[in-house]
C-alpha cells in the first residue's frame, strides 16, 4: 500500500505539471505551481521516510493519501470558475500609478535598507522577532511598488517606470542573495513574467521553466548551508558557497527524508488518533500573532486574544527552522474535509485570474503578489496566502485608491484598467 500511494502521489503531481505544458499561459496559474512546489519541495523527501521504522504505523500512507486529495481539490478549485472579482474592476491613472510606486518604493526600500544593516544571525535563516519583524512588515510596500512599476512598464515603456524598477531591483536583489531567499527569487521572476504575458504576450518557454523547476528541485536541498555562509559572514563568501556539496545533499534527503515531511506525518497521525481539530481557529490564532503588535498591546493581551487549539503530542518537537505543511494544519482544522482549504484558496486564485486576464490592472497585481504565497500551501501552511491579502489590505488597497479616476468606456463596453493622456488601453 505504502509503495502504490507513493506513485500515485508521483503520478497526481505528473498530471499537474502536464496540465500546466498542454496550453500558453498555464505555466502561471495555481495548478501547476502547486505541482512544481510539490515535486521541488515534496517528493524528494518521500523515499527515505517510506520504511522510517520510527514512525507510527499507517502514518506516512495516511499523510500521503490525504496529500493527494489536496492537490486533487486545488485543481478542482481551480477549474470550477472562471468568474472574476467584481471590486477589483476600476481605472487608474498611469501617471498616478508611477508616483504611487515610486513612494511605496522609496519607504520599502528604506526599511530593507535597515533590515540589510542588522547583523546575519538577526535575519538569515532565523525566526525573526522583534525590529527585523518591524522592518520587514514594512519593506513589503516595496514589493508593491516593484510590481505596479512593472505592470506600467510591461503595457508602456517609460523611463519614470523603469528607473522605479531598477531602483527596486537593487534591493530586491541584495536580499535574494545574501538571505538566500527562494520565495522571494520566484516572486520576482512571477511580478515580470505575469506582467509582460498579459500586456505583451511574452511566454516564458515552457522547456526552460520545467528544466529551471528541476535545477531548483536539485539546489533547495542545499540552502541551509548557503545561509549558514551568509548568516556567519553578513554576506554570501563565494569561494565557501562553491564548496558546497549539492549531489550530497540531494542524496542525503532522498535517504533519510526531510523534516517538513516528517513534521507533517507526525502532525496529521497525532490529529488522527485524538480527533481533537481546531476548526479554523489556526487562522484567527495566524492572524493575531502576525497583525496584533505585542510591542504595543503587552504579549499578555495578545495571548488573550487567542483561540484555544488542541494541545500537540508530547513526543513531537519540530526543529527550528522547519515547517509543517498546509497538509499537517489543514488536517488539523477539519480531518480529511480540510482538503476543501486548498479547494477554496484555489478557487479564490481561479477568481483573481480571472479579473487579471479580463485585464483590470488591480487583478494583474494582486494576482502576481498572490503566486508565492498560494504556492506555500504545500510547503508551509494554509494560511500564508490569507495574511498576504490582509497586508494588501492595509496597504495595497489604499495606495491603489489613490491613483483610481473615474470610469471610462472603450469600444469593448468594459472600463479600461488605464487611463493616460497619451495612451488609452482598451
Amino acid at each position: 500500500m505504502t509503495l502504490l500511494l507513493t506513485c500515485l502521489l508521483c503520478l497526481t503531481v505528473a498530471l499537474l505539471l502536464v496540465w500546466g505544458m498542454l496550453a500558453p499561459g498555464r505555466i502561471y496559474q495555481l495548478p501547476f505551481l502547486v505541482g512544481v512546489m510539490a515535486v521541488s519541495f515534496l517528493l524528494p523527501q518521500l523515499p527515505g521516510l517510506m520504511d522510517d521504522r520510527f514512525l507510527p504505523r499507517g502514518a506516512y500512507d495516511r499523510m500521503v493519501a490525504f496529500t493527494i486529495l489536496c492537490l486533487v481539490a486545488a485543481w478542482l478549485g481551480w477549474i470550477s470558475t472562471r468568474k472574476p472579482v467584481a471590486f477589483l474592476r476600476g481605472n487608474f491613472s498611469e501617471g498616478r500609478l508611477l508616483i504611487v510606486s515610486a513612494g511605496l518604493s522609496v519607504i520599502g526600500a528604506y526599511f530593507y535598507f535597515k533590515l540589510s544593516r542588522l547583523p546575519g544571525d538577526m535575519v538569515v535563516g532565523v525566526q525573526m522577532s522583534g525590529v527585523p519583524v518591524i522592518y520587514l512588515f514594512v519593506a513589503r510596500l516595496m514589493t508593491y511598488g516593484l510590481a505596479i512599476g512593472v505592470l506600467c512598464l510591461a503595457r508602456r515603456t517609460s523611463l519614470f517606470a523603469l528607473s522605479i524598477v531598477v531602483f527596486d531591483l537593487v534591493f530586491y536583489l541584495d536580499r535574494i542573495v545574501v538571505t538566500g531567499k527562494r520565495a522571494e527569487a520566484v516572486e520576482l521572476f512571477a511580478i515580470f513574467a505575469v506582467a509582460f504575458w498579459f500586456h505583451r504576450g511574452w511566454l516564458a518557454p515552457r522547456t526552460i521553466i520545467l528544466a529551471g523547476v528541476l535545477l531548483g528541485t536539485f539546489l533547495m536541498n542545499s540552502m541551509g548551508d548557503y545561509r549558514a555562509i551568509t548568516r556567519e559572514n553578513a554576506s554570501p563568501i563565494w569561494q565557501d558557497i562553491s564548496q558546497i556539496d549539492v549531489t550530497a545533499n540531494f542524496r542525503a534527503t532522498l535517504k533519510e527524508g526531510g523534516l517538513e515531511v516528517r513534521n507533517a506525518i507526525l502532525r496529521i497521525d497525532h490529529a488522527a488518533e485524538t480527533l481533537e481539530f481546531d476548526y479554523g481557529k489556526f487562522h484567527w490564532n495566524r492572524l493575531v500573532f502576525n497583525y496584533v503588535p505585542s510591542q504595543l498591546v503587552g504579549e499578555a493581551v495578545k495571548r488573550s486574544l487567542m483561540l484555544r487549539t488542541p494541545a500537540m503530542a508530547r513526543d513531537y518537537n519540530a526543529l527550528t527552522g522547519t515547517t509543517e505543511t498546509g497538509m499537517a494544519d489543514a488536517f488539523q482544522s477539519f480531518w480529511y474535509f480540510g482538503a476543501l482549504k486548498f479547494f477554496l484558496i484555489a478557487y479564490l486564485l481561479a477568481r483573481l485570474w480571472a479579473s487579471a486576464k479580463e485585464g483590470q490592472a488591480a487583478g494583474q497585481v494582486v494576482y502576481m503578489l498572490s503566486i508565492v504565497p498560494a504556492m506555500h500551501v504545500v510547503s508551509h501552511q494554509t494560511d500564508w496566502v490569507i495574511m498576504a491579502w490582509v497586508h494588501m489590505v492595509l496597504f495595497l488597497v489604499p495606495s491603489l485608491a489613490l491613483a483610481a479616476v473615474p470610469a471610462r468606456r472603450g469600444r469593448s463596453g468594459h472600463a479600461d484598467p488605464f487611463v493616460s493622456r497619451r495612451l488609452v488601453h482598451s
